[in-house]
C-alpha cells in the first residue's frame, strides 16, 4: 500500500506541477493574440507566425493540461445521477470506465501519438497552415507526452480507487 501512495503521490505531483507550468502559457497566447491584432489594424501589419503560434501554445495547453484537469477531478461528467451515488457505488463507476474506456483509449492514442511524432521527425513534416511553415514534430511531441502524463495519472487513479474500494469506499491513507 505504500508503494501505491508512493506512486500516486510521484504521479500527481508532476500532473500539479506541469499543469501549473503550463499555465503560464495562457500569457503567451494572450500577449500573442493582442500583438497581431494591434499589428493588424493597427498598423496595416499582419504577422505570418500568429496564426501558427496560437495554435501551437493552445494546443500546449490542452495536451499537457489533461493529466492536471483528471488529477483534480474537474472534467467534465454527465452528473445527474453519479453525484448522487454514495461513495463505494461512485468507485465502482470510476474504476469500471477507467478499465473500459479511460486507460484503453489513453494508451492506443498515446502510441498513435508517439508513431505520428516519430514519422514527422524522420519527414521533417512542417505546417501548411501559413506562409511560416514551422516544423510540426515539436508541438506533437507535446501532445505525446500531455497523453503520455494523462496515462500516468489515470494508472495512478485507478489504483488509488482500487484501494478506495477495498477500504469500504474510504481514502486509502
Amino acid at each position: 500500500m505504500r508503494t501505491i501512495q508512493k506512486i500516486y503521490n510521484c504521479v500527481s505531483w508532476v500532473s500539479e506541477r506541469s499543469g501549473r507550468i503550463v499555465s503560464y502559457l495562457l500569457i503567451v497566447l494572450v500577449l500573442n493574440i493582442v500583438f497581431d491584432v494591434f499589428g493588424r489594424y493597427l498598423f496595416n501589419a499582419p504577422t505570418v507566425w500568429s496564426y501558427e503560434l496560437s495554435s501551437m501554445t493552445g494546443t500546449a495547453i490542452i495536451a499537457i493540461g489533461m493529466s492536471y484537469v483528471y488529477y483534480h477531478n474537474a472534467n467534465v461528467k454527465i452528473d445527474i445521477i453519479y453525484s448522487r451515488l454514495p461513495a463505494k457505488p461512485r468507485l465502482i463507476v470510476d474504476i469500471c470506465f477507467a478499465v473500459l474506456c479511460l486507460l484503453p483509449l489513453i494508451l492506443v492514442l498515446t502510441r498513435v501519438w508517439v508513431q505520428d511524432t516519430w514519422q514527422s521527425y524522420v519527414l521533417h513534416e512542417v505546417s501548411s497552415e501559413t506562409i511560416w511553415y514551422p516544423v510540426l514534430w515539436p508541438i506533437k511531441l507535446v501532445v505525446t507526452i500531455g497523453f503520455g502524463l494523462l496515462f500516468l495519472q489515470g494508472v495512478a487513479t485507478f489504483l488509488k480507487d482500487v484501494l478506495s474500494l477495498a477500504r469500504g469506499g474510504k481514502e486509502p491513507w
